[in-house]
């Protein structure tokens, strides 16, 4: 008994010898939820094509995800974006990416990315302001299909001042994020033709979030 708890406190020893932390800040972990209220949260994504570029937005972006200032690498969460919310400033466009042939939104209504862990953390403090940069790794799940995925983010970590409070309540969290997705690994295959003439066969996706504990 006394071997295995000797193991599990070196275990967790080795493990805080890695952990990339804030300067100044107090550790522990805190739930952060978007809001809103600290700033619009919105998606883009980006479809580059030979034929055309199609822009497109959602706002109908929700979620929340658990960050300790002492342990970045220890972030995890999850975000979701609502298909139907997802526009391209054409509604007949609009309206065949949410069929079947494409996202299928009525049999699957939302997108996800579950955040595992952070790794490359690095972190920079300069008046008052904590930015991270990392790499966030998870799964990324689209038309019913979960694959691995990896997102650079930028997270600007701003503990509860009166400034702050203007906003909303709580230590604020913005995050910047930019990814990208296959098509093919969702089994997306649109109409045919059209992907890799119209339709990129991989979208870029960028996305601002803002929270707060």
């Amino acid at each position: 008994m006394k071997s295995i708890l000797m193991s599990a406190l070196t275990f967790t020893t080795a493990l805080s010898l890695y952990a990339t932390g804030i300067p100044g800040v107090q550790g522990g972990a805190k739930k952060f939820s978007l809001n809103n209220s600290v700033g619009k949260n919105n998606i883009e994504f980006i479809s580059d094509a030979p034929a055309e570029t199609i822009n497109g937005t959602s706002e109908g972006v929700t979620g929340s995800f658990t960050l300790d200032a002492a342990n970045l690498e220890a972030t995890t969460g999850t975000i979701e974006v609502a298909v139907m919310s997802m526009k391209t400033a054409n509604s007949k466009r609009d309206e065949h990416m949410y069929d079947a042939m494409w996202l299928d939104a009525s049999k699957y209504p939302s997108i996800t990315f579950a955040v595992k862990s952070l790794k490359d953390v690095k972190v920079v403090s300069k008046d008052g302001r904590n930015v991270v940069t990392a790499k966030a790794t998870g799964t990324f799940t689209c038309h019913g299909v979960a694959v691995n995925s990896t997102a650079d983010i930028t997270i600007t970590y701003l503990p509860e001042s009166a400034e702050t409070k203007k906003r909303a309540s709580g230590t604020l969290a913005m995050i910047e994020a930019n990814f990208n997705v296959k098509l093919a690994d969702h089994g997306i295959k649109g109409k045919a033709g059209v992907v890799g003439k119209s339709v990129g066969e991989t979208i870029a996706v960028k996305a601002k979030l803002f929270s707060n504990s």
